[in-house]
């Protein structure tokens, strides 16, 4: 018997985390932004959100964690958190079509799913699928494939004179201190690295504009706990860029099967002529390369990112979609897309504005 509930009370999460840590490790696609080890501590911590479950026996067949829309229009969505920004489920690779058909049929509103790959399996999956479906946005972000070697990707990737000032830039904090590139090793205690980023994610414009993730609590809690549980689970990764022992600029990737995600990137605001954030990430993508198994890194950038954009040249196509069951029917399917499209035109007029007025780049 195949049954889809929703789960919201801390009892049903923590009894059905180990099947769904099963269900991530023989997932159809990786889903390393939703994955269990991230977002159990966030469900714990942080209210309104649940858990959307299609069990099979004691497994289960597909996961996601979504939230209502109360205002208009009223829909569910992937939970959207600082840290969970892609609705990409897991979807048992076995029974993916059952898994994903009662999961749709179960739906009593349409969902909007953000940031799907476009033509990846998931994507593929529920391009079959006897239902409503339609895309309201799709873009691209910049990605990392990496294939073959660090030293072939940077000199292929770099012209002579880029790579000359990459190395002038080190160069130039080798001479301030002792500069060092260091990684998280396997086993290791990730709480200063947590600690680190925060620390530098709070000190700088994000900080100041009380976006970071310090300063929200809860959201602080349950990151903290997130990084033991993914580090735990193997699936952590952390590069740093230190000078006399201080870091100076600090990154995370998440990784799961074949898949990477590099999520957030903090460094401090004194060293900016020197581009830690960009040296970071070189440092960050040799680190990737020499790690076998991974194919695909996302970047999790907005589309046009100055920085990221100018070192990872390999571009991911992704979208959000509504879906719907065909029981919804087709004129409410029509009217709640409409309205998301006016809510968004909206919103981007008024963020246009507003960073105008106070003289904001888009970030």
């Amino acid at each position: 018997m195949v049954t889809a509930v929703n789960l919201r009370e801390s009892a049903e999460l923590d009894a059905v985390l180990p099947a769904w840590r099963r269900l991530a490790d023989h997932s159809l696609a990786p889903a390393g932004l939703n994955a269990p080890e991230l977002v159990m501590p966030l469900l714990r911590g942080l209210p309104g959100a649940e858990l959307a479950v299609v069990k099979q026996g004691n497994d289960l067949l597909f996961a996601l964690p979504m939230k209502k829309r109360r205002f208009m229009p009223a829909l569910f969505t992937n939970w959207m958190t600082d840290l969970t920004i892609i609705g990409e489920p897991h979807l048992d690779r076995e029974f993916p079509e059952a898994g994903l058909t009662s999961f749709i049929n179960h739906l009593k509103s349409p969902i909007l799913l953000h940031s799907l790959k476009v033509n990846g399996p998931f994507w593929n999956q529920l391009a079959k699928q006897d239902a409503q479906v339609s895309i309201l946005k799709s873009w691209e972000r910049a990605a990392l494939n990496p294939a073959g070697t660090y030293e072939t990707w940077a000199e292929s990737n770099f012209g002579a004179k880029r790579r000359k000032e990459y190395r002038r830039l080190t160069n130039r904090l080798s001479e301030m201190g002792n500069f060092e590139s260091l990684s998280l090793e396997v086993g290791r205690d990730c709480k200063p690295w947590v600690a680190d980023l925060l620390a530098l994610e709070a000190a700088g414009w994000k900080g100041k504009r009380g976006t970071a993730i310090a300063a929200n609590p809860a959201l602080h809690a349950a990151f903290k706990d997130s990084c033991q549980f993914l580090a735990a689970a193997g699936k952590l990764r952390f590069w740093k860029l230190a000078l006399d022992g201080k870091t100076i600029a600090i990154t995370y990737a998440i990784v799961e099967g074949d898949q990477a995600w590099l999520h957030k990137i903090a460094y401090d605001e004194t060293y900016a002529k020197f581009s830690p954030g960009v040296l970071l990430v070189l440092y960050a993508t040799e680190g990737l390369f020499a790690e076998s198994g991974i194919t695909l890194v996302d970047s999790c950038a907005i589309p046009g990112h100055p920085m990221i954009e100018n070192i990872w040249r390999d571009r991911l196509k992704v979208a959000d979609v509504m879906i719907a069951p065909n029981s919804i029917g087709v004129k409410r399917f029509a009217m709640t897309l409409k309205a998301e499209r006016l809510r968004r035109s909206a919103r981007e007029i008024a963020r246009d504005t507003y960073n105008f007025v106070r003289g904001r780049k888009r970030s």
